[in-house]
């Protein structure tokens, strides 16, 4: 029994990757998965890729960092950071399951916030924010959020008011 224990967990350490790989260089994204190796196989006449889970980063042309995460089961998870291509914070905000989920913020060249709010399966939800280069709000906006009594109407597709903008306020 030890020895199975020993070789899974030897197993399940050495699928995991601590070492940030490039998206662009040494990852593929294939149907909706960020997968690694691109070894040829001579049986199966074609190359053989795996799901990739681990740390990943991508980098612009210049070589400043783009973007940096983590990847589980093949698709962008966790906390996601992106930069612009002089090295200034972009945005910050969480992924799961490849779509933006949870609270996202977003930044000025200035470190100045432009934009903050919520996420639900990729799409806005709640109240977001907008603001200038100075710090001023200048636009306040209510997403529609799918409740219990929509769902009813809808169900099982997926719920086309979501994500849209319910109210808008502008400030000067």
């Amino acid at each position: 029994m030890k020895k199975i224990f020993i070789f899974f967990t030897l197993f399940v350490i050495s699928c995991t990757s601590e070492v940030p790989h490039n998206m662009e260089g040494e990852l593929a994204f294939r149907s909706d998965r960020w997968m690694k190796g691109s070894e040829w196989s001579w049986f199966w006449y074609s190359y053989q890729y795996k799901v990739y889970n681990g740390p990943a980063y991508s980098n612009h042309k210049n070589g400043e960092r783009k973007e940096k995460g983590d990847i589980v089961n093949g698709a962008k998870s966790g906390l996601w950071s992106g930069w612009d291509e002089k090295g200034n914070l972009i945005y910050k905000g969480t992924y799961l399951e490849g779509k933006e989920n949870g609270e996202w913020k977003g930044f000025h060249s200035n470190n100045k916030i432009k934009y903050e709010g919520v996420y639900k399966n990729g799409k806005q939800i709640d109240t977001w924010k907008y603001y200038n280069r100075r710090g001023k709000m200048t636009t306040e906006e209510q997403y529609f959020v799918c409740n219990e009594k929509c769902e009813e109407k809808h169900f099982p597709r997926e719920c086309r008011l979501e994500g849209k903008v319910k109210k808008s306020k502008d400030f000067k």
